[in-house]
């Protein structure tokens, strides 16, 4: 059978150590102790797990190798009575510098390690470090007795350099394996050397149209300003049940500078410039994908929404964006009963590249809107990719829809938007049209 992961899956435990040639005992133990990429099966009971034979294939090829006959522990050394101790005790002082001298030899021959030179993935259970070769430099466990999923749609890990180099790494939100109960996810930062730094958990009340949501948040994104001293990390989480979203500012002890709270999925996060934060996902209000640019020194606030209406956050700061904008659900989006259009932010350094998820990809790729927009959130340009034609095509074989791509008053893409700002409200925008 073949998985998404690539390659044969194996379905059980039996499997697995059939692959590495060990039996189930030791299977599970290196899953434990030494990262074997195994998943489990998402609602499944007790032990259900699986793997893909490509991901194993390449563990085993990276991770360090255990020994198949392990060097048996020493003999305990006698005990000697007090009077043959005494020399040992006046030489004690000497010997503990002696050992604190080989200690440090020997931490000077290990491979000093560049945050260049350092390939960092995750799992569901623990991040591992490379090297350029391929060798496995250290495991960060994350928690045994949870299963920690991964975002779905942003990235997961990131290395960096300069002045305080650190690795940065996010779980969406944990399952307890005991009884399946689920937890908030994490973000995390840690030493080149794997050693812990810190951790950031969302632990946040907010409330919409009179209904409170709390804890668990699913952690959808980060990113870390690294431009200009001191280093500034945005991370966004969405509520685990219902729509509210959350955006935070930490500084990079993990300290929260202020926070951003709004109806609807906050799933992209990039830093356009030190004064300028880009959020991208959903707006429930509005039915569309949205994108907003956002001031990192006024970061406590929410979405612009009508006074009093059930999307409006109570009680939260009094900032609202610089800018948002919002695509609005295609036909082609409507017709075939797809999720929302969700926002994908891309920054090429002087254009906001967004793709908006029309319908997502089943096996011939994605159907997706493409917005060019300024660095202020001008709209410069939208169009269509590929894969949505072909989809039209077929909802209009289907006789779904009643006009092919040359009659359809999409035909040369989006026709506009629906664009906020503090000086006009919401009014609708179109391509190419100068701000008032």
């Amino acid at each position: 059978m073949t998985g998404a992961g690539g390659g044969e899956r194996l379905d059980s435990w039996k499997a697995i150590a059939a692959h590495v040639g060990r039996d189930v005992a030791t299977a599970r133990r290196w899953e434990r102790t030494r990262g074997l990429p195994v998943h489990r099966v998402p609602g499944g009971k007790g032990g259900s797990v699986f793997a893909y034979a490509s991901e194993i294939d390449a563990w085993l090829t990276s991770a360090p190798q255990e020994p198949a006959n392990p060097t048996p522990p020493a003999p305990p050394v006698p005990q000697a009575p007090v009077s043959a101790l005494a020399p040992w005790r006046r030489w004690s002082g000497g010997a503990a510098a002696v050992v604190v001298l080989l200690a440090f030899g020997w931490w000077w021959r290990q491979p000093q390690v560049s945050a260049a030179d350092l390939r960092v993935d995750i799992t569901e259970q623990a991040v591992r470090a490379r090297i350029a070769d391929g060798a496995t430099l250290w495991t960060h466990r994350i928690s045994d007795s949870f299963r920690h999923a991964l975002s779905e749609v942003s990235e997961r890990a990131r290395v960096i350099g300069g002045a305080a180099p650190a690795v940065y790494f996010t779980t969406s939100h944990a399952t307890r394996e005991a009884d399946g109960s689920v937890q908030g996810g994490q973000f995390t930062s840690l030493d080149l050397q794997g050693r812990h730094r810190w951790t950031f958990r969302f632990d946040d009340e907010v409330r919409f149209g009179g209904e409170s949501y709390t804890a668990p948040w699913a952690v959808t994104a980060f990113d870390v300003d690294d431009v200009r001293a001191p280093r500034k990390i945005a991370v966004a989480a969405h509520h685990w049940t219902w729509g509210p979203s959350v955006a935070t500012i930490l500084d990079d002890s993990g300290k929260r500078m202020g926070t951003f709270a709004s109806d609807g999925w906050i799933e992209q996060l990039r830093w356009l410039a030190p004064d300028r934060l880009a959020i991208g996902g959903f707006l429930e209000s509005r039915n569309g994908g949205m994108v907003a640019l956002l001031d990192p020194a006024q970061i406590d606030g929410h979405s612009p929404e009508q006074p009093g209406s059930k999307h409006e956050c109570e009680g939260c700061g009094p900032h609202l964006p610089l800018r948002m904008a919002v695509m609005p659900r295609t036909e082609v989006n409507v017709l075939t009963r797809s999720r929302f259009n969700r926002a994908i932010l891309e920054w090429t350094g002087d254009r906001l590249i967004v793709r908006t998820v029309e319908v997502p990809a089943q096996g011939q790729g994605v159907a997706d809107a493409i917005y060019e927009f300024s660095p202020g959130l001008d709209l410069l340009r939208a169009s269509f990719s590929q894969r949505y034609w072909e989809i039209h095509d077929q909802l209009e074989a289907e006789k779904k829809v009643d006009h092919n791509r040359a009659n359809c008053p999409d035909r040369d893409g989006p026709r506009a938007i629906q664009q906020w700002t503090p000086e006009a409200g919401w009014r609708t925008a179109s391509p190419g049209e100068a701000r008032p």
